[in-house]
């Protein structure tokens, strides 16, 4: 019996422990955590993230604006999920269709514009008279010049 006091026991303060756990805060942050009230209550009056850090730095506290501003943002609504910068599409074979049709926005019985026609020339199956080109760099041909 005692067995099953002690694993009741254990799983109580296991939970108890999670319960209660929070990641800490980076470093940074940790130093600026006493004087969040004050941080907060000078960003309300309209001081800027220099004025503070050269507050703070005034008491001994080293910080930069940078970490003022992640502190503000961060503490103020942790809940908040963090913005991510939106995905480019260089490097994945992105093509914008150029076929579609416009109209002409505030009026529903405006006709529609042409499609717009392909900036890229449609190929002839014509041989050209010229050599193709070779990938490396461009050389004058000496028969040429």
């Amino acid at each position: 019996m005692s067995e099953l006091t002690t694993d009741a026991t254990r799983t109580e303060r296991f939970n108890d422990a999670v319960r209660a756990f929070a990641l800490p805060l980076p470093r940074g942050q940790a130093k600026l955590m006493p004087f969040r009230e004050g941080i907060f209550e000078l960003r309300e009056k309209g001081a800027s993230l220099g004025l503070i850090r050269e507050l703070l730095a005034a008491i001994g506290v080293g910080t930069s604006k940078a970490t003022i501003a992640r502190f503000l943002i961060e503490v103020a609504d942790p809940a908040k999920p963090k913005r991510q910068r939106p995905r480019s599409d260089h490097g994945r074979g992105f093509v914008q269709n150029t076929d579609r049709s416009l109209t002409v926005a505030g009026s529903s019985d405006s006709p529609s514009v042409a499609p717009a026609k392909s900036a890229i020339p449609a190929r002839t199956a014509e041989p050209s008279s010229e050599r193709p080109r070779t990938r490396g760099p461009r050389v004058a041909d000496p028969r040429n010049l």
